[in-house]
Order: C-alpha cells, then structure tokens, then sequence
C-alpha cells in the first residue's frame, strides 16, 4: 500500500510539473504572438482593441475628438503655415495635432483630471 501511494504522489508530481512546462511555454507564445498583433496593428494604422467596436470590452470609455479645423487653427499660430498647408499638409497636421494634444493634457491637469491623452490615426 505504501508503495502505491508513493506511485501515485510521483504520478501527480510529475503531472504537475509537466503541465507547469506547459503553461510557460503557452504564455510565451501568447507574449509573441501579443507582440506580432501589435506590430501588424502598427502597420495597418488600426484602431487600438478598446476603440474598436467589434472587439472592445465596453468596460472602458473613451471620448473621441474630431478637429475640423486644424488648418484654421495652424493659420492662426503663424502667417508662415499658409505655404506649408500646401506643400506639407499631413506635416502641418502632425505638428498642430501635437500641440492641441499638450494644451489638452494641460487643461486636464489644471482641472486636476487624470487623463491618459493619446492620437489614433483613422482612416
């Protein structure tokens, strides 16, 4: 009887540690293919998961801001822009999205709201 509950303690050890191999090596894989996704995410300009509708949670809001008059907004920092709109729009764009995003983070922090504020690029 000894022996045969020895057995099967050594049984359960060795089950356990073979499934223990197993869950790490499942969690690496699950860690790159993470990585890949996020990499072919970037590439395709996609939208995060928790902005997308088909796969968001629900449990996290977002609120989305449309700028609809960005050039507006840059003629109105320097007379220099007007040419740039031309010639490097999606460059005028960048640069007046970066600025509208520290002057939101800022307004937020005076407000004494925590905020995580980010720039998705949609198509």
């Amino acid at each position: 009887m000894e022996w045969a509950g020895l057995a099967l303690v050594a049984a359960g050890l060795v089950t356990l540690l073979l499934a223990v191999r197993q869950l790490r090596t499942l969690r690496g894989e699950v860690a790159e293919l993470d990585a890949r996704a996020a990499e072919v995410a970037e590439e395709l300009a996609a939208l995060p998961p928790e902005l997308s509708p088909t796969h968001g949670s629900g449990a996290k809001h977002v609120i989305s801001v449309e700028i609809l008059n960005l050039f507006e907004l840059a003629h109105k920092e320097s007379v220099f822009t007007r040419p740039l709109t031309a010639l490097t729009p999606r460059l005028l764009r960048d640069v007046v999205h970066r600025r509208i995003i520290g002057r939101v983070r800022e307004s937020l922090a005076d407000q004494g709201v925590q905020a995580e504020v980010k720039l998705y690029r949609a198509r």
